[in-house]
C-alpha cells in the first residue's frame, strides 16, 4: 500500500483515468474509490482546496 500527497492537476487526472466506483461528499473533504488500469485499486480524499492525498491499495 502506498500513500501519497497530490496536487489538484493530478488527482484530476487520476479520476479521468480510472473508473470512479463511489464517490462521497463531507464538510471538509471528499472522498472518491476506483480503479486505475495501471495502478489498481485507489482511495483518494480530496481538500475543499482540490489538493489531497492518494492511497494506492493491493489487490
Amino acid at each position: 500500500m502506498r500513500l501519497f500527497d497530490a496536487e489538484p492537476s493530478i488527482i484530476q487526472d487520476l479520476k479521468d483515468e480510472s473508473d470512479v466506483l463511489t464517490e462521497k461528499s463531507g464538510v471538509s473533504f471528499t472522498v472518491v474509490t476506483a480503479r486505475h488500469p495501471t495502478l489498481g485499486k485507489l482511495v483518494i480524499v480530496i481538500g475543499k482546496d482540490g489538493s489531497g492525498m492518494v492511497v494506492e491499495t493491493d489487490e
